[in-house]
């Protein structure tokens, strides 16, 4: 491809040029974000947000560069920014925890996508009291003192039912 021909008429917003582009190096990109996130939604909207940052950064491109290296670049910026904000999501410290322990157990893995979905199945089959307590550890990131203060219930029987619902939850995700 003609790197330096395709960056001249983006330069001057050539729409048909800069979807050459993406068809070009979208699927290598989403690999690459693929390999850090392990979700396929997120490392799609990954690809996305990068290419509408390089439409919207268009006229500082320098059509004597291979336009690669830069929206590689707002890629892993992209995916240093999740991180950063799944660090705060609860549900991802479990699956790394669950990530973690196949790793050692079996040879198989499974992503973070395939994890959310069997887990929202597993949740079905908890008792909707159980479910809510749990929903407020895990989702809402709230102590069992919290949970039982907002449900006026003792912080004993919310330790109990959270350890009931992850017996539960983790005999189902096998």
């Amino acid at each position: 491809m003609d790197y330096p021909a395709i960056i001249k008429r983006i330069k001057t917003g050539d729409g048909k040029a800069f979807r050459t582009l993406y068809e070009e190096l979208a699927p290598e990109l989403y690999r690459f974000a693929y390999r850090y996130v392990k979700s396929d939604a997120i490392a799609a909207e990954i690809v996305q947000d990068s290419f509408v940052r390089l439409w919207s950064s268009r006229m500082r491109l320098d059509d004597s560069r291979d336009p690669r290296s830069y929206i590689f670049a707002i890629a892993y910026h992209q995916i240093i920014r999740e991180f950063r904000q799944q660090l705060r999501n609860p549900l991802l410290r479990d699956y790394l925890e669950f990530a973690e322990s196949m790793a050692e157990g079996e040879k198989s893995t499974i992503d973070y996508d395939t994890y959310v979905k069997a887990i929202g199945k597993a949740k079905k089959g908890l008792p909707p009291r159980q479910r809510e307590i749990f929903e407020m550890n895990r989702e809402q990131d709230l102590r069992p003192a919290e949970i039982a203060s907002r449900l006026g219930i003792t912080e004993q029987v919310v330790r109990n039912q959270l350890s009931a619902a992850t017996k539960y939850i983790r005999s189902k995700l096998g």
